[in-house]
């Protein structure tokens, strides 16, 4: 593949970023079918047991400690979209580095050459992967903040029937089990993005650590010890 400047980029680089963006949609559509319609995985497991949180609060006045687990949701995404932010910050100071972290790279074993273009490109990736993320924990900060006004609007147990409590319950239930998929749609960004990293390598070692993080993946979310103690 030709660019502006007249450098090459290979065609194994364009074909293991295809597969690569191929692999990560694949496997978030495999996780979203079987979580939403087989009822399989972790985060499947964890909206059954937020669902019973729902229904335990219900015969609580206080409702102290169920305000408490929200912040803390909410704090554990802040502190993620936080991090995101100045991992953002740090890939964008490397588009400026590409002579001298080829200097570099030169030194290591079985890394490639990279011409500048590709580099750009590669640095891009990142930069789109890590922003992906921050949409991704910035929306379920909301949602979870969502969930806060929901559980303060639940009436108490004596005026739950009168006043449609159940209902709101169910609401905050779907709400925070939306907001942790969005929570977990970031964090397997990280692990892609860890993948990534490796495509400053060489293109091989980008496809085999990409199959190795969808392998890694697909045990903790399907066939972890969490899991089994959960189902």
């Amino acid at each position: 593949m030709n660019t502006s400047g007249g450098q090459l980029i290979p065609v194994l680089d364009i074909v293991a970023l295809a597969c690569f963006v191929l692999a990560w949609a694949a496997y978030v559509a495999y996780t979203k079918r079987c979580n939403l319609h087989n009822s399989r995985g972790l985060l499947a497991a964890m909206n059954r047991v937020r669902e019973q949180w729902i229904i335990a609060l219900l015969d609580r006045e206080n409702r102290i400690v169920d305000s408490q687990v929200i912040n803390g949701l909410v704090r554990k995404e802040t502190f993620f979209a936080s991090t995101t932010l100045l991992i953002l910050a740090s890939t964008v100071a490397l588009l400026g580095m590409g002579d001298q972290v080829n200097q570099l790279f030169r030194e290591i074993p079985f890394a490639q050459h990279t011409p500048l273009a590709l580099w750009e490109l590669k640095v891009g990736v990142l930069a789109l992967i890590f922003i992906y993320g921050f949409f991704k924990f910035t929306w379920a900060i909301r949602q979870h903040s969502y969930c806060a006004v929901l559980l303060a609007a639940i009436p108490l147990p004596e005026k739950i029937d009168e006043q449609n409590g159940r209902e709101q319950a169910r609401r905050l239930a779907k709400l925070s089990n939306l907001a942790a998929r969005h929570f977990n749609d970031g964090m397997r960004a990280y692990y892609f993005g860890l993948a990534e990293l490796s495509w400053f390598f060489n293109a091989w070692v980008f496809l085999l650590v990409t199959f190795w993080v969808i392998l890694v993946l697909y045990r903790r979310e399907f066939h972890s010890k969490a899991l089994s103690i959960l189902s």
